[in-house]
């Protein structure tokens, strides 16, 4: 599943790519890494103050360095590419950027070159929109493709997007927008009229059956037309079809107009008279909303009321009947848009909350986000979500025996971060890994669950062959609920042949600070021990250093009689120890 970062490093990978005449493998290879990312959604790249955005959105990758200097070189503002765009426009894009600027300007070469469906203007000019997916010829045998129908979108006036073009698609400013029903026939984002069959008396029929979206204007409302029809009469008032309707039930107080209204009215009465009445006229909103693909509403309406459900008694019937209408709005479709918003920073602390809320089905999704994920960015994005999960989280233990080595890797980070005890079973059998990667990222997640069930397989990972592993466990290591690891650490230091991870171990045993494990540090701070004799400087060093992570009664005293030490470098570190905890706050 593509994020708007990778479709901008592999735009810039096969700009690159397109100036070398000898990567003829590799820029096909890359070219079409490039159209199947493009398949998924329309992308409009844009140049602003000298970094590079995709459809409103920055995108920081240090690769983009090279595009953003090839863009200004042409002095292109904004390259508009449809969904699914045909090969041959495309590489004309790619090699017309990839060469030396000439006579003409940037678009002159590019429409000479017959890329018609690609939108280009120069910098300073008004972007153009995405222009929509062109019919392709048919292939191996296959029928001719039927053509694309243009969207009623490109006929519309230019109206600002809050940078939603291409993956939150629709117009922000119109959908947001809400205003008196006095006078004004139909608001944009109220769905369409009913089909002749299942309309109330009172109201007007659908005249087709496809949805028509009408332009609204504040000062100058208009009523849909259909082209074989008479121009539709304005529908009643809301009070006036409550009255023709017969046997109709008292009239309820009418919602406010638009998603904005909706919430702010259930935000100042969330357990009002007509909760469940404005609760289904979200839910409605969000069908609607998605079947036009502005997944931007969808977030607004499920991260509304998921907030504004948070806010209320546990056990009380309005919460329930908030948590009802959020599992009716987070269907698989919604889950699956939502989640492609986390890699957005502007959406992602709400994508975050509404996919907490959509449960097991949001852990499926990002599981497979991050089995996919093809750069760090976006894995971290994905990771960050999965660590707030709070249901759905024994899919991860699952996903610990997967054939792919990265993946392994990656859930076992996940499991070390959520410390999910769970998972420790599943995480010993990777120990045997034959990728060092993998067994890194395993004895680093043990050590972060810490727990006594996890000391037994810390003891194998300790005992690796790789010094790497090793150091992951103590680095992982920390915390009092660790303190059933302090004795496999004093084992493994009289084991262990490495300064660095002996270091670190010792390092480990003052984050754990036991009883236990002050003693040992003050065996190993002094000149001479049973463990190890005459202990090398630096040991004893890395001790006092321990001995004050530590910061017990018994390891400060042994740090005010380590700071006459003979050694100077203990010494000196001996007092810098005690110098730090005075600083502490009692």
């Amino acid at each position: 599943m593509a994020t708007l970062d990778t479709i901008a490093t592999r735009f810039a990978r096969c700009v690159e790519l397109f100036r070398d005449p000898g990567a003829k493998e590799a820029q096909k290879l890359e070219f079409r890494a490039l159209l199947g990312l493009l398949k998924e959604l329309p992308v409009t790249l844009t140049v602003v103050a000298g970094r590079l955005e995709l459809n409103g959105v920055p995108c920081q990758a240090a690769a983009l360095t090279g595009l953003i200097q090839r863009l200004d070189l042409h002095g292109v503002g904004t390259i508009a590419l449809p969904q699914n765009p045909a090969p041959a426009p495309l590489f004309d894009v790619l090699r017309v950027l990839a060469d030396q600027p000439g006579l003409e300007d940037f678009a002159t070469r590019l429409g000479g070159s017959g890329a018609a469906e690609i939108r280009v203007t120069s910098a300073g000019e008004a972007p153009p929109p995405a222009p929509p997916a062109q019919p392709r010829p048919p292939q191996d045998g296959v029928g001719p493709v039927a053509p694309v129908i243009p969207s009623p979108d490109a006929t519309r006036p230019a109206v600002p997007t809050l940078g939603t073009d291409g993956i939150l698609r629709g117009e922000a400013m119109r959908d947001i927008r809400s205003v008196h029903l006095s006078g004004v026939p139909m608001v944009t984002h109220d769905p369409p009229p009913p089909p002749a069959a299942r309309a109330l008396p009172g109201e007007q029929a659908a005249q087709s059956a496809e949805p028509h979206e009408p332009t609204f204007s504040p000062s100058h409302p208009q009523t849909p037309q259909t082209p074989s029809a008479a121009p539709v009469p304005p529908a009643a008032p809301p009070a006036a079809r409550s009255a023709a309707t017969p046997g109709a039930r008292a009239a309820s107080p009418q919602p406010p107009a638009g998603a904005v209204g909706v919430l702010a009215e259930l935000a100042h009465n969330p357990a009002g008279a007509n909760v469940g009445d404005l609760l289904a006229t979200v839910i409605d909103q969000a069908e609607a909303a998605l079947k036009r693909n502005r997944l931007e509403e969808v977030l607004r309406l499920v991260a509304g009321i998921a907030r504004i459900e948070e806010g209320l008694p546990d056990g009380s019937g309005a919460r329930r009947q908030y948590a009802i209408a959020v599992r009716r709005i987070c269907t698989k479709p919604v889950v699956e848009a939502v989640a492609r918003l986390v890699g957005a920073p502007k959406h992602r602390a709400e994508a975050t909350l509404a996919l907490r809320r959509a449960g097991a089905d949001a852990v499926e999704v990002l599981l497979r986000m991050l089995v996919a994920a093809p750069g760090m960015s976006e894995r971290r994005a994905v990771f960050d979500a999965l660590t707030q999960m709070t249901e759905g989280m024994e899919q991860v233990v699952q996903m610990l025996d997967h054939p792919e080595w990265f993946v392994v890797r990656n859930v076992a980070e996940l499991a070390g971060e959520l410390g999910m005890e769970a998972a420790i079973p599943a995480l010993s059998r990777q120990l045997d890994h034959a990728d060092e990667r993998v067994r890194k990222a395993v004895a680093m997640g043990l050590a972060k669950i810490g727990s006594r069930n996890a000391a037994e397989p810390l003891r194998r990972a300790l005992r690796d062959k790789s010094p790497e592993v090793r150091m992951q466990v103590a680095l992982g290591i920390g915390g009092r609920k660790s303190s059933a690891l302090a004795m496999p650490l004093v084992v493994a230091m009289e084991e262990e042949t490495d300064e660095a991870v002996q270091r670190e171990l010792v390092l480990a045993l003052g984050r754990i600070g036991s009883p236990d494990a002050v003693q040992a540090l003050i065996k190993f701070a002094q000149p001479t021990g049973r463990i190890f004799g005459r202990k090398p400087a630096g040991l004893r060093a890395a001790a006092v250093e321990a001995l004050r992570l530590a910061a017990t009664p018994a390891a400060v005293g042994t740090l005010q009689g380590l700071s006459d030490d003979g050694d100077k470098q203990v010494r000196a570190a001996a007092r810098a120890a005690l110098g730090e905890l005075k600083k502490k706050p009692s």
